[in-house]
């Protein structure tokens, strides 16, 4: 099993603009060169080893995902970044985590309030 705190301080290096690739890459999949918010930002990912960049398109790699993944729910409510945020809040379901049946029967993982970080702001 692998150890987190190399994805801690991954995420504390990471620029303002590769946060942003982070975000687009994991929301949106497979972007164009013509569609990247930022190729600065694609380039440092690059670098990290979060991404990958061939024939003009760039994704996320295993870690990549994972980081996206991992990113704290409270950090992307005050990015204000609320298609990141909701797919890694309907993603989440960790080991033990409590489900909801629904009424075809197959189980769903209870979602977190949508006020989870005492902010206020409500992206749903």
């Amino acid at each position: 099993m692998r150890d987190s705190q190399p994805m801690i301080a991954s995420k504390l290096e990471l620029s303002p603009c590769a946060v942003s690739v982070l975000g687009q890459l994991f929301v949106d999949g497979p972007t164009s060169d013509d569609n990247i918010t930022s190729k600065a930002g694609r380039c440092d990912l690059v670098s990290a080893g979060l991404a990958f960049h061939e024939a003009r398109l760039s994704s996320l790699t295993p870690d990549g995902v994972r980081l996206a993944r991992e990113w704290d729910l409270c950090s992307l409510y005050a990015r204000r970044d609320r298609r990141w945020y909701l797919k890694v809040r309907t993603n989440m379901r960790p080991e033990g985590a409590a489900v909801s049946h629904s009424k075809s029967g197959t189980a769903a993982p209870l979602a977190l309030p949508s006020d989870a970080c005492g902010t206020g702001v409500h992206l749903e």
